[in-house]
């Protein structure tokens, strides 16, 4: 699950639209809403984040109209139903390696520390 920062805004988005339900339909304004402001995303970028996430397997998407606006039509696939659940998996995995390498490290000092009173430096 290595996704671009765009993909992983829009997947968020998406996936909050969607998560009751499995399916969502969105015009390219609704998911420009949906993302927050703070991050540079345009509306030429939906068509090829989406395309890439479609090719991920995280949802299937057919394009619409409807009163001569294009909307999407995004159901979502099995990664796609797990993403929040692989998110906090990888969050978690990151924390545990980060603590292993602060205890290695603690560890590595004081055996430093003992090796260099018994040496008597």
């Amino acid at each position: 699950m290595i996704l671009s920062k765009k993909e992983k805004i829009l997947m968020e988005s998406i996936y909050n639209a969607a998560s009751s339900s499995g399916q969502c339909i969105l015009t390219p304004t609704d998911i420009l809403k949906i993302v927050p402001y703070k991050y540079d995303f345009r509306e030429e970028d939906i068509e090829k984040t989406m395309d890439a996430l479609k090719i991920e397997g995280y949802f299937e998407y057919d394009k619409a109209f409807k009163k001569n606006e294009m909307v999407y039509c995004i159901v979502l696939r099995d990664k796609g139903k797990s993403f929040l659940r692989d998110k906090k998996t990888a969050r978690k995995n990151l924390y545990i390696k980060i603590a292993v390498t602060v205890l290695c490290a603690a560890l590595g000092y004081l055996i430093r520390v003992i090796i260099g009173a018994i040496i008597g430096k």
